[in-house]
């Protein structure tokens, strides 16, 4: 029997934790969808939002998911339906958006699991090989580099990530 007794502190391998991708969208595109469920008095048609907004379908499936996971829409059936957490978020001002989101980036997998990851380091950072590889292998069948894009963009945004592009590392900021 292997017995790991050995490494004290050894954190669980990557593999053991559930974590979920989010869709690749970005914050602003997000906040976009919003702004237009509410000039169209808080609901709309998929297809007409792509047909309307000459928008590629697929991408506003991705931006649409991403509102859901973030629960500010809904989506029954064929329409998107905005929720008063979206609502709230496109009304208010930026520092409480900020802080809105961070409340919902806590509630996502992926973002806690980076988190609890970044908090165990000694200065709350990594370098961001160290997080694509990370990233690769908690979500194989995902592009590591989409995924940091994406969690980078979201996570600066509410002030739960920041990056330094001169050293090449992600730290914790609010988080």
């Amino acid at each position: 029997m292997n017995d790991d007794s050995s490494q004290p502190n050894k954190t669980p391998p990557p593999s053991d934790v559930r974590v979920y991708p989010i869709p690749r969208a970005g914050i602003s595109e997000i906040l976009g969808l919003l702004e237009v469920l509410d000039d169209r008095s808080g609901k709309e048609k998929v297809y007409a939002l792509s047909r309307d907004l000459n928008y590629d379908f697929g991408a506003l499936l991705l931006i649409i998911k991403a509102a859901e996971m973030l629960e500010f829409v809904y989506t029954p059936g064929t329409d998107v339906v905005l929720k008063a957490l979206g609502k709230k978020m496109i009304e208010t001002e930026m520092n409480a958006k900020k802080r809105l989101l961070l409340g919902q980036l806590h509630k996502l997998s992926l973002f806690s699991f980076l988190r609890e990851r970044l908090l165990v380091r000694e200065e709350k950072r990594m370098s961001k090989n160290e997080m694509l590889e990370l990233l690769a292998e908690i979500l194989p069948k995902e592009s590591p580099e989409q995924v940091f894009e994406t969690v980078l963009n979201w996570g600066r945004w509410a002030e739960f990530l920041g990056y330094s592009q001169d050293d090449d590392y992600v730290y914790l900021d609010h988080g």
